[in-house]
This record gives C-alpha cells, structure tokens and sequence, in this order.
C-alpha cells in the first residue's frame, strides 16, 4: 500500500467518528494488554459533551484520522492548547522563551486524552508503517496549520518508536512510581523480638 492509497480527515468532534471504530481500532493497540479506558471513545465524547474539553476552555479536538477503502486505520485525538494546564507536563519555561522572542508558542498541538497522566498508546493504527503515515500526517497538518509545536504525552513504546522514525525530536522524562509493600503478617510480626530486647 502507497502513501497515496490513504486519505486524511480532520474532524472538530469526536462525535464525528465513529465509536465501534475507535474502539476496534485501541483494542489492536498493545496486544496482551488492556486499552486504557482514557483512550476509548467514551472517555474522549464525555471530555466533549461535558464542557471538559473543548474550545471554551482551552481544548479544541482536532482528530486526526488516516483512511484506507472506506476503513478507519488510524487515528489521534490532538487538541489545540490555548495553555499548558491538564497535561500534567508543564512546559511554560518554553512558552516564556517564545515571548521573550516575540514568538507565539499557543496554540500548539497536543496528542494525548485530557486531564490525564496515565501511559499509553496515543497513536492508533493497524501496524508499525501506517502509525508513521498517521504521524507524518499530523506533522504535515501542523506545519499546514503553523503551530509552533507539537507534543506527544505518556505515549506507549510503538508511539515513540513511530515519532523517531518521522524525524521527531523525543523528550526524555523521568517518574517516579511508589508501590506499598503487602503489610506483614501477625504472625510474621509476633516473631520479632520485643523493643528494647538484645
């Protein structure tokens, strides 16, 4: 299949797409694991149909959907941000230097379900090549739309391995997870010797 064999829509809505579509399409997404329920349609038409997310409050939905013979094949959901808020990486050191340099850095692009921190796949497609088409196309858009960036956050392996074959810069981060250990048994804890003892 050829580049020239697929079609780009951008929609306003996630209502536009459809739901089985979307969720078929998540569910190919990590085999053996579980799609994150902030990826499925539900989650991002409630974010819509709420008020959560949406140009009043600094969330306009631009979903980016590649097309194969009528077939979904892939998608994102990518908002332009009018702020930095509710993506849980705080990029204002960057929007202060664009203004120092006469520079608009909002909108800007961002790929990822609102108001939330939790990794996973954020470009949805059948395979390795067409998640790359999916991100050449959302770079050309944005370029066609000249924002000045674009972000991509909490992405899955398959997510950034796609970006860096397109030629994407890649942000490294760091998180730090706290587990609780399983509490100790009584009877393991009786075992101890009393405070105090030698």
């Amino acid at each position: 299949m050829a580049e020239k064999d697929y079609v780009i829509r951008v929609l306003t809505s996630p209502l536009q797409v459809n739901a089985d579509d979307w969720n078929a399409l998540l569910a190919l997404q990590n085999p053996g694991e579980a799609p994150s329920p902030f990826m499925r349609h539900e989650y991002l038409a409630a974010m819509h149909e709420s008020g959560s997310a949406t140009p009043k409050t600094g969330w306009t939905p631009r979903f980016i959907t590649l097309w194969h013979d009528q077939a979904l094949a892939g998608a994102c959901a990518l908002y332009l941000k009018t702020h930095s808020y509710g993506e849980y990486v705080f990029d204002w050191a960057w929007a202060n230097a664009y203004a120092e340099h006469g520079l608009a850095y909002y909108p800007k692009a961002l790929i990822a379900p609102p108001f939330t921190p939790v990794p996973g796949a954020r470009l949805l497609a059948r395979n390795a090549a067409e998640r790359v088409l999916l991100v050449k196309a959302v770079m050309a858009w944005c370029e066609e739309e000249k924002l000045s960036s674009l972000h991509l956050l909490f992405a899955c392996d398959e997510d950034v391995a796609a970006c860096e074959e397109a030629g994407l810069m890649l942000r490294h981060n760091v998180q730090f997870h706290w587990t609780n250990e399983p509490p100790r048994s009584l009877a393991a804890r009786s075992s101890l010797p009393p405070e105090g003892a030698a």
